[in-house]
């Protein structure tokens, strides 16, 4: 792949994280679906993967139903594209508001802080149609 299309598939990828951070902070399961891969596998750490964007649409229920989020970037999506495959690492805090204090957040490997630092680390592969979708998405915390 030459540089130039690599930084086109680099744009493309970038694109798809602007998409991925509206739906988070806007709390839209489909708009986060449509940045997975269909086969995608959730890996929080000290907790049980997730796999598919089926289970994964239902894990975000217990996520986006009792919080609102809003992300902070401290480093954006770093990519490294390897043809049909591409490496994302970045580090964000995700900030945590809940609708009810009184109901927390309580699925298995969401976050559930006001505020949570971490480094992701997410593989990347084209779906389909072609289209890049994130297809493993881990993250270690990083402390305040």
């Amino acid at each position: 792949m030459s540089s130039t299309d690599a930084a086109s598939e680099r744009r493309k990828i970038e694109s798809l994280y602007a998409e991925y951070r509206r739906a988070v902070e806007g709390s839209s399961i489909p708009g986060y679906l449509r940045v997975l891969h269909p086969d995608v596998r959730l890996m929080p750490p000290g907790a049980p993967a997730i796999d598919t964007a089926k289970r994964y649409g239902e894990f975000l229920e217990g996520v986006f139903g009792p919080a609102t989020y809003r992300i902070e970037i401290h480093s954006a999506p770093e990519v490294t594209v390897l043809g049909d495959v591409a490496v994302a690492e970045y580090d964000y805090t995700i900030h945590l508001t809940q609708k009810n204090p009184g109901v927390g957040v309580t699925e298995p490997g969401a976050l559930t802080e006001a505020a949570t630092r971490s480094r992701y680390l997410d593989v990347l592969r084209r779906d389909a149609a072609g289209e890049w979708r994130i297809w493993r998405h881990s993250w270690q915390p990083l402390g305040s």
